[in-house]
C-alpha cells in the first residue's frame, strides 16, 4: 500500500483510540480541554518551527487565508463537538459521525472533485449506506452529533485536499487562527471558581501538557497524506476511525451497544475491507503487467 495511504490510516486509527486518552481528562470541562487543546497543539507546533528555524507565516495570498480560515473553522468545530460528546457519554454517537464522514467524502469527492469509483469502491459504498442507513432508521430522531461531526471533517479533508498549504505550515495556521480564543477561555475560566485543570492532580496537569502532541501529530500525518491521496479512498479508509472508537466505547468505555447497532456496523467493516482489498490489489497491479 501506497505510503500516503499509510500515513491516512495512521491518523485514522491513533483518532479511534484517542478516546481514551480524552476521557482520562473527565476532570476537566469540555470547553477547558478544547482551550488546552488548542493552546498546546500552537506550542508544539511551534516547536517545530523553532526545530527549523523558518517564520511560518510567509508569503501569504489571499487563497491561503481563505484556506486557512475554512479549515481552522471546520476542525474546531469537530474537535468542540467530539469532546462535549465524550463528556457527555455519547462516544458511542460520536463514532456514528464518523461512520457517516465517509459517505459525505465520497460524495464530495465524486461531486465537487468529479473523482470516479472502482467496482470495489461502489460496493463498499452501497454496503456502507445499507449499514449507516439501517442505524439511523433503527435509532430514531436526528443525530445532531454524529452529523456535525462527520460534516465538519469531510469538509477539512476536501480543504486539505485542494488547499494551498504543506500540512505544518497549514496545521500552523489553522491553530493559530483560533489559539488566541483557546488562550483567553482559559484566562477568563481561571477567574471562576471551578479550576481549569480539573481535580488539579499532578497526572491532570501531565496529560494536559500531553494534549498537543495528541492533537498534533494526527492531524500532521493527515495532512501530510491528503493531497496524495484521492477523496474517495481518504473518505473511505475513514471507517478505521468510527470502528476503533466503537470499540474504545464498547470494551473500554462500557457504553451499552444495541443490538441493532451491530447490523449496522457489520455492513461497515465490509466495506472498509473491501476498500482495503482494492487498494492492496491496485498496488500489485502494475507488478502482473
Amino acid at each position: 500500500m501506497r505510503r500516503a495511504s499509510f500515513l491516512v490510516i495512521l491518523a485514522y486509527l491513533w483518532w479511534g483510540v484517542s478516546a481514551i486518552f480524552w476521557t482520562e481528562l473527565a476532570s476537566v470541562a469540555p470547553v477547558h480541554q478544547l482551550g488546552w487543546r488548542i493552546s498546546m497543539g500552537m506550542a508544539a507546533l511551534g516547536f517545530v518551527w523553532l526545530a527549523r528555524r523558518e517564520f511560518p507565516f510567509r508569503n501569504l495570498s489571499r487563497r491561503h487565508v481563505v484556506y486557512g480560515l475554512a479549515g481552522s473553522a471546520m476542525i474546531s468545530t469537530n474537535w468542540a463537538v467530539f469532546l462535549w460528546a465524550l463528556a457527555n457519554e455519547r462516544a458511542v454517537e460520536a463514532s456514528l459521525g464518523y461512520f457517516l464522514m465517509p459517505l459525505f467524502s465520497v460524495a464530495l469527492g465524486v461531486v465537487v472533485l468529479g473523482e470516479s469509483l472502482r467496482r470495489l469502491q461502489v460496493i463498499a459504498i452501497v454496503l456502507a449506506t445499507i449499514g449507516i442507513g439501517w442505524i439511523l432508521i433503527r435509532q430514531g430522531g436526528l443525530p445532531w452529533v454524529a452529523l456535525i461531526l462527520g460534516a465538519s471533517f469531510a469538509l477539512y479533508g476536501l480543504v486539505r485536499k485542494q488547499g494551498p498549504w504543506g500540512a505544518i505550515d497549514g496545521l500552523t495556521v489553522e491553530i493559530g487562527i483560533v489559539a488566541p480564543f483557546a488562550v483567553a477561555s482559559l484566562i477568563i475560566a481561571s477567574q471562576q471558581v471551578e479550576p481549569v485543570s480539573g481535580d488539579g492532580s499532578l497526572w491532570t496537569w501531565f496529560l494536559i501538557l500531553c494534549t498537543g502532541a495528541a492533537t498534533v501529530v494526527p492531524l500532521v500525518l493527515f495532512a501530510s497524506a491528503a493531497r496524495e491521496v484521492s477523496l474517495t479512498v481518504v473518505g473511505l479508509l475513514a471507517y478505521l476511525n468510527p470502528i476503533s472508537q466503537f470499540l474504545v466505547g464498547w470494551l473500554y468505555l462500557n457504553e451499552s451497544i444495541a443490538t441493532d447497532r451491530w447490523i449496522g456496523f457489520l455492513f461497515t467493516w465490509a466495506a472498509l475491507m473491501l476498500v482495503v482489498l482494492d487498494e492492496l490489489t491496485r498496488e500489485k497491479a502494475p507488478m502482473r503487467s
